[in-house]
């Protein structure tokens, strides 16, 4: 996944972070203003929600895997004259000290948990670092019924710096639980030539709402709400995204 975003960074802005089609940004803002401490976002990779937490005069702070979505974080940071507290590590090994009030998991982060025990291990080191009475909030979107295909097909062409950002996707199951997915990006000219092509494949775990809330309690924390669509929905119908929020439960703290 580090080598993915690494290439696509300077893509992620026109790219994934439209794709979202909710505030979650600012919901996540407001449920972080309700709490006193600092805030840690885990994948806070350029920083569409890290920032927003700060220019809300937040104390929070940030962790990625990829060099270049930091890099674009570093460079927005600077350009909005916001402080830079974020690092290089991985969620599962995280280098923090406990004490957090609020830790975020959004857009969809944990189905890139794909291994065996990603999850467990990242909601371990969640569990080490919240603050005694600290909050967890976490996000999946919830999975629809997967069309593969084996050609590459468009999704979408948007502007892009003097030209236009050509997306193609394909998608295919490893296994019954895990998807790989390919995005190629064309980078077209104002006269339609391909001046660059990137080509990445990511895999991905979706997690229907129930497995997340399974998941986050097998971990030791105890969820207490939540939502869907980020509070602008009031029920599953429909509904493209699942957030909960969870607290350590009694005698699990390490």
């Amino acid at each position: 996944m580090t080598g993915t975003y690494d290439r696509i960074a300077r893509f992620y802005d026109v790219d994934m972070a439209r794709n979202m089609a909710f505030d979650d940004a600012g919901f996540y803002a407001q449920q972080c203003a309700g709490r006193a401490g600092p805030v840690l976002e885990l994948g806070c990779g350029s920083g569409r929600i890290l920032l927003r937490l700060l220019q809300s005069g937040l104390d929070a702070y940030g962790a990625d895997a990829s060099t270049g979505m930091l890099d674009e974080l570093a460079r927005k940071a600077r350009a909005a004259a916001l402080p830079l507290r974020a690092a290089r590590m991985d969620v599962r090994q995280l280098a923090w000290r406990p004490g957090f009030a609020t830790i975020l998991c959004p857009y969809s982060l944990i189905t890139y948990m794909v291994g065996a025990d990603d999850a467990s291990r990242m909601l371990a080191e969640v569990r080490r670092l919240l603050a005694p009475d600290g909050v967890f909030i976490v996000d999946a979107f919830v999975p629809k019924p997967l069309v593969a295909h084996d050609e590459f097909r468009v999704d979408y062409t948007r502007p892009f710096a003097d030209g236009t950002l050509v997306r193609e996707k394909r998608v295919q199951p490893v296994d019954a639980a895990v998807n790989r997915i390919e995005r190629r990006y064309r980078v077209m000219d104002a006269q339609g030539r391909v001046r660059d092509e990137v080509t990445v494949a990511e895999t991905l775990r979706p997690f229907t709402p129930a497995a997340l809330q399974a998941v986050v309690a097998g971990a030791g924390l105890v969820p207490f709400a939540t939502w869907w669509d980020y509070g602008t929905r009031a029920a599953a119908d429909g509904a493209q995204f699942f957030t909960l929020a969870a607290r350590v439960a009694d005698g699990a703290r390490d």
